[in-house]
């Protein structure tokens, strides 16, 4: 039987020759997250920085760079060996300094107000829409639209305007599509790559959930294909004519999507009415009007909140799912917990998705320092230079063996005990992740739906390396996990 999903690999629009950009891009787009304007700041010539710097090693700024992208989680763990809870290195001229410790970005916040997260938005907006001049849709969404979400995503907020409850309804209707599938194939199976199978039918839920029934959920391919391409679009090679032109069409026709989308309710005045939508899309829809965004900005700034609200939940479902198929004594446990129960919030679920939190792996937090500045955190004081990037990396506090027993092992029952320190993954101070109670409840949702209803089977190798794939963890572009999918036996 034929996927019913979409398999980017074999898209018209994911040629080999994209495959040759995303590794000639992957180096420069790291850096490109980190340090966008690739610019030489002037060192202050009158501070010692207390922050150990790492040496440059073989290849100035260069080798440093790249071992931090190709294993961020290793390359943490070493130099904090090493150097302690905060060390910076120098790449093309600048400073990236990484903070591993809970706090200290708060910290930082909190005494210093020459610290923003813009520089690094706008270039998360350029690259997910391709609209250069996005500095309105930057501000609007960091001020007005995260003072809204803050309230309507808080754990009474999701339960007030039934957030769960259309997820969950389209999430069902998704896995009803499957099942008839299945049961009308010659064998009962299907067979496709783990992270689409996460990712698909995430997308169906969150969707739903977000912007109601008349969201072009035909635009997964696109979506799909956008989501894997984060790498060459962080990359300044992006702006190269030659490169990435089929991922760039799939970028540009999301968003011609979404101004489809918009299109009725934005010319009628405020008078229309999109059916479904969730009220903190339909406020910040308000918000767009007025301020004046253009249906280009405004249709830009949904695909900024549509990919915010899928990303790191399908990263982490993957992850979970992922381990749980390397441990068939652990699938079938929360098998039979999900099966004895009627929802989903249930204790061993529970734990390994801290687990799977704790383990798995977002984009870190990044802030940029608009001029030389020193905080005092717990009697020490560091040192940030201007023009640095400060990264938040939590490998060090969630692979510190003196907060957690054994760290490099998936133990899905660490957090039962509820005393035990909860994972940190969701970002901290002003700018910690809102959904992160929406994330949480979708995954368990997710997990207890294809417990009860779908057996999986790893096809080929049993045991595979799950190793976190760059500072941006794509989960379809880096994806090895092949599956087999069939109805519960």
């Amino acid at each position: 039987m034929q996927s019913s999903f979409y398999d980017i690999s074999s898209s018209p629009h994911f040629s080999a020759i994209a495959i040759l950009c995303a590794a000639i891009c992957t180096f420069p787009a790291i850096l490109s997250l980190l340090l966008p304007h690739f610019r030489r700041e002037k060192p202050s010539a009158t501070h010692d920085p207390s922050i150990p710097t790492i040496s440059h090693g073989t290849i100035p700024w260069v080798t440093r760079s790249i071992e931090l992208m190709q294993d961020p989680r290793k390359f943490v763990l070493k130099y904090k060996k090493q150097f302690g809870t905060s060390f910076q290195l120098s790449t093309w001229g600048s400073k990236i300094a990484i903070v591993t410790e809970p706090g200290m970005l708060a910290a930082l916040e909190h005494q210093c107000k020459d610290l923003n997260a813009s520089r690094a938005r706008v270039d998360a907006f350029r690259a997910l829409t391709g609209i250069h001049d996005c500095y309105r849709m930057t501000h609007l969404m960091g001020t007005k639209v995260m003072a809204v979400s803050t309230k309507m995503l808080s754990p009474s907020g999701i339960v007030k305007h039934g957030t769960m409850t259309s997820f969950d309804e389209m999430l069902t209707r998704s896995f009803d599509d499957l099942s008839a599938s299945l049961s009308k194939a010659p064998n009962g199976t299907t067979c496709l790559m783990l992270g689409e199978f996460v990712n698909f039918h995430l997308f169906q839920g969150s969707m739903n959930s977000l912007f109601g029934p008349t969201f072009p959920f035909e635009c997964y391919p696109d979506y799909a294909i956008l989501s894997s391409s984060l790498q060459i679009f962080f990359s300044p090679m992006a702006n190269w004519p030659f490169v990435a032109r089929s991922q760039k069409a799939s970028r540009r026709r999301m968003v011609e999507a979404l101004m489809r989308y918009l299109d009725d309710w934005w010319n009628s005045g405020r008078c229309g009415h999109i059916d479904g939508i969730s009220p903190l899309v339909h406020q910040a829809l308000v918000m767009f009007k007025e301020d004046n965004l253009t249906l280009e900005e405004a249709a830009g700034s949904l695909l900024i909140s549509l990919w915010g609200a899928l990303f790191n939940v399908a990263a982490m479902t993957y992850w979970l799912t992922a381990h749980m198929l390397q441990d068939q004594d652990l699938y079938q446990r929360l098998r039979e917990e999900a099966l004895s129960t009627t929802g989903y919030n249930n204790p061993l679920l529970e734990s390994a998705m801290q687990e799977a939190l704790r383990t798995g792996a977002v984009p870190p937090p990044t802030r940029t320092v608009a001029c030389d500045s020193e905080i005092s955190v717990d009697g020490k004081s560091y040192f940030f230079q201007k023009g640095a990037t400060v990264i938040s990396e939590s490998s060090g506090y969630h692979f510190n063996p003196e907060v957690y027993l054994d760290p490099e092992t998936f133990k899905a029952d660490r957090f039962v005990d509820e005393t035990a320190p909860k994972p940190k993954p969701w970002g901290e101070g002003y700018h910690f992740c809102r959904g992160m109670y929406l994330a949480k409840l979708q995954i368990k949702s997710y997990m207890t739906m294809v417990l009860r209803r779908f057996d999986l089977k790893v096809v080929g190798k049993q045991q595979f390396v799950l190793q976190r794939a760059g500072l941006i963890p794509d989960v379809l572009g880096s994806d090895t996990i092949r599956i087999e999918v069939s109805l519960r036996s």
